[in-house]
């Protein structure tokens, strides 16, 4: 069985909850997870740079000078890519970078980075109190006792915004420190994080991505 500790809002551990080894267990695909990051980073780029050809750059088309007899070196425009202010050869233009990634994949890299992060005991898990005045002391206190203080935090929510609303304000303010909802989960934020924090109540649907049943 795997054991992944549980916490309450003073950093305490409070319990642990159990995890059939069956379904974190063996190696991770890299392969998927690869696939997966390099689409991902590529839908990310926004493909607008752009540069100048030399039909594009202001100039004349004239030759400056006689191709032979003056001792220069033979040029035929103003606008060359060899000159100052000339076009730029072979350079940039707007394109999309879009890689389509199929829903199988996503679920699979999905269930690849959190298996990871379990088998690293990079998971926690910790009991959220209703936060009803936003506090940024609340979560940085939590994460010194927990020892993830300076460390790359991603904190998972349930889907229930409004619910979450205090909880999100007051950490939000940490720099090191991410959230998402189980909804917009995906195996890049995850792969990109040192640690994965998430709500109790995420626990029944992280061990859903895995495929499996909770075993105490």
């Amino acid at each position: 069985m795997k054991k992944i500790k549980v916490y309450n809002m003073t950093g305490e551990v409070v319990g642990e909850e159990s995890l059939s080894e069956k379904l974190v267990e063996g190696t991770l695909n890299q392969d998927v997870l690869y696939y997966y990051i390099k689409a991902y980073r590529a839908n990310q780029r926004q493909g607008t740079a752009s540069a100048k050809t030399r039909g594009e750059v202001s100039g004349s088309g004239k030759k400056p000078w006689k191709q032979k007899g003056t001792g220069r070196a033979r040029v035929g425009s103003l606008r060359t890519p060899l000159w100052r202010h000339g076009g730029v050869a072979f350079g940039p233009k707007p394109r999309d970078y879009r890689e389509h990634i199929t829903k199988k994949v996503k679920r699979i890299a999905l269930t690849e980075a959190i298996k990871g992060k379990i088998q690293e005991d990079s998971l926690s898990l910790f009991i959220l109190d209703k936060v009803e005045t936003p506090k940024t002391k609340i979560f940085a206190e939590f994460l010194k006792k927990t020892g993830n203080a300076g460390k790359k935090v991603l904190f998972v929510f349930n889907n229930d915004k409004e619910t979450n609303a205090g909880a999100i304000k007051s950490l939000r303010n940490i720099d090191s420190i991410t959230y998402d909802f189980l909804d917009r989960l995906n195996a890049y934020i995850i792969l990109n994080s040192d640690r994965i924090i998430a709500d109790k109540n995420t626990f029944e649907a992280i061990k859903g991505f895995l495929g499996g049943d909770n075993e105490k």
